[in-house]
């Protein structure tokens, strides 16, 4: 017998907890696989009126009873392939992350947080403690019912990343169609220089490397570790970062290109803080041509290592 996967959804009473299930259960990366929802929490809207293909084995319980008995009683019956937990929002996932034993075969796909942005400054303002679990114990945040007219995303962003720099996060409009993070940028690039804070540079990177036109010549100061590369020696270093590409057993590094003439005295492996002028060079990855960024340094200034010395891409 495979693996079962556990799939772990919490939020707030009416955050959409029960339609995201109802989606990720309809998937056709499950068809054919045995599904069971355990849900500890009773919403506006059930499961039959939401559910188009699938058809789950749903079980209601309270928080307080999902305990090691259950879970093993859960997996002798049912011998599920595919678990949803519909996790009551107002007890905090510590309750089951910490406390409930469940079958060795059952593995942790993936832990959500479900927010409904038109709520939730209210309920971050009043109930920071239990949004501070919510995002210490999950690693998906899904914000709902988001309005960029509205509900400032970047603060969004932050807000979730102050907690837990490496939270993926995906903004939903009221259209149901996704946002792109790169139009509400935490950053405005018509400011000269354009600063960009050290926990922003996954983004900034990436971003930068689809958008060139958005780009290409704006001035912008940011912060990285130094690195010389034999080919470049003398004419040019790197701005380097750690980054989590997929998961925490998979760090790579992000190397921005910075073009200066390097001395002898140059202090290769310190903590650099580069101002300069985004350019762009051409090169072959995986056969293809790509523009690539790079800074033209106006200047640098040594500078202190950041708080979280690990970026992400989300």
């Amino acid at each position: 017998m495979g693996d079962c996967l556990v799939y772990f959804f919490t939020g707030f009473l009416e955050s959409g907890k029960t339609t995201c299930i109802a989606s990720w259960a309809d998937d056709e990366n499950f068809r054919g696989k045995k599904i069971l929802i355990l849900s500890t929490e009773e919403g506006e809207i059930e499961y039959d009126e939401v559910l188009k293909k699938a058809s789950p084995e749903i079980i209601n319980v309270e928080p307080d009873e999902v305990d090691k008995e259950l879970m093993f009683d859960i997996e002798k019956r049912y011998k599920p392939d595919v678990i949803f937990m519909e996790w009551n929002g107002s007890v905090s996932p510590k309750e089951f992350f910490e406390k409930v034993d469940v079958p060795r075969r059952w593995l942790l796909a993936a832990a959500v947080v479900i927010v409904d942005a038109s709520t939730y400054s209210e309920y971050y303002r009043n109930m920071q403690t239990i949004f501070a679990d919510y995002y210490r114990y999950c690693d998906n945040v899904i914000f709902n019912r988001v309005d960029p007219e509205v509900n400032n995303i970047p603060k969004l962003r932050g807000s979730v990343k102050s907690l837990n720099p490496g939270m993926n996060i995906t903004f939903i409009g009221n259209d149901n169609e996704m946002i792109d993070i790169g139009e509400h940028l935490p950053y405005n690039l018509d400011d000269d220089p354009c600063v960009i804070e050290p926990d922003d540079f996954g983004l900034f990177y990436t971003d930068a490397l689809d958008n060139v036109e958005r780009y290409n010549g704006k001035r912008i100061s940011v912060i990285g570790q130094s690195v010389i590369f034999r080919q470049f020696r003398g004419r040019a270093f790197a701005l380097q970062r750690k980054a989590y590409t997929c998961c925490a057993d998979d760090i790579g590094q992000i190397n921005l290109l910075c073009f200066y003439d390097c001395t002898s005295s140059f202090p290769v492996g310190q903590w650099l803080k580069v101002t300069g002028t985004i350019r762009y060079f051409k090169d072959k990855q995986n056969g293809q041509e790509v523009a690539v960024p790079c800074i033209t340094v106006e200047d640098y200034a040594l500078t202190s290592a950041p708080d979280n010395e690990i970026i992400y891409f989300s």
